[in-house]
């Protein structure tokens, strides 16, 4: 994990992991491919797309409650790429079709992930994460929830 920004991040029980992961998407919005590498990928992105979903009612409002114009645009932005955002669960084969792919380990190594945000929300061995990361670019973000 050379040249990457690391951060560990902890549920203590205040908040639920796809709350955790829907508000540090949104405030990384990085516009690039993003993998979660999860135990249950099926379960896991259907929890962050409903909190995904409800911050993103939360944006809207906020939009219709400002009277700044520039605040207004930067809004209508973000909710452009909410809107457009693509989640996945399914395995990937060759290479990453949505913008959040939800998958194993296993799966992920299997196709040498390209993206510029990680998050490793389930317990691998240090080589496993060394293979899913190595293929990361420059300054690229891997997120460990412990």
């Amino acid at each position: 994990m050379y040249e990457l920004y690391t951060e560990q991040r902890s549920i203590n029980g205040k908040s639920l992991l796809s709350w955790d992961l829907a508000h540090h998407l949104y405030l990384r919005s990085a516009h690039d491919k993003v993998i979660v590498v999860t135990d249950k990928p099926v379960d896991l992105l259907a929890a962050t797309r409903k909190q995904w979903l409800k911050l993103m009612r939360q944006v809207l409002r906020q939009r219709a409650s400002t009277l700044n114009t520039v605040r207004s645009l930067e809004l209508t932005e973000q909710i452009s790429y909410m809107q457009n955002l693509r989640f996945s669960a399914k395995r990937p084969q060759e290479y990453l079709d949505a913008d959040v792919t939800f998958a194993t380990a296993e799966d992920f190594i299997k196709i040498a992930p390209i993206c510029r945000t990680a998050y490793i929300t389930c317990k691998i061995e240090r080589e496993k994460l060394h293979m899913l990361t190595s293929w990361m670019p420059k300054n690229g973000v891997v997120v460990e929830y412990v």
